[in-house]
């Protein structure tokens, strides 16, 4: 009886832990605030853009457009982080990836969220820390936190 006791509370805590792991990263597993990975352009939702503005994304190749405080409806922070600007990147007029730029001041604040959401600091390379999961490469710099969906 104990044993079976014991089985039973290693099995619940197993079930527990393992949402967590699944979910890391589970900020841009999906895609960006609402916006599914391979979105074609026609197909945004209101982003409060102008149609010159959206005209710039391209039919062919990578292309981006820009947000900032009064231009657009984006939230302009990551977890509490006020944001300078958000470009959203787009490739054959398809979303492929956001880049957020802030304050270099608040790097360790944004290193230490996307730490804890993806469960590890990350690895260094060329003077910034990347993590890959789930068809994506989260980059962040000195002042920018760059998301690229790649799908597989």
């Amino acid at each position: 009886m104990r044993k079976s006791k014991w089985m039973w509370i290693g099995v619940m805590v197993s079930l527990l832990t393992v949402p967590a792991f699944a979910q890391a990263g589970s900020r841009y597993t999906d895609g960006f605030r609402g916006i599914a990975w391979g979105t074609h352009k026609d197909q945004l939702p209101d982003l409060g853009l102008s149609k010159k503005a959206l005209g710039r994304i391209y039919k062919s190749g990578p292309s981006a457009v820009m947000f900032m405080e009064g231009q657009g409806n984006l939230a302009m922070d990551f977890s509490g982080v006020a944001l300078k600007s958000i470009f959203l990147r787009f490739e054959d007029q398809r979303f492929s990836g956001a880049d957020l730029i802030f304050s270099p001041a608040d790097r360790a604040k944004i290193h230490s969220v996307l730490a804890a959401e993806m469960g590890s600091q990350g690895k260094s390379r060329d003077g910034a820390v990347q993590w890959t999961a789930a068809g994506l490469v989260i980059e962040l710099t000195e002042r920018e936190l760059l998301v690229a969906h790649h799908p597989r």
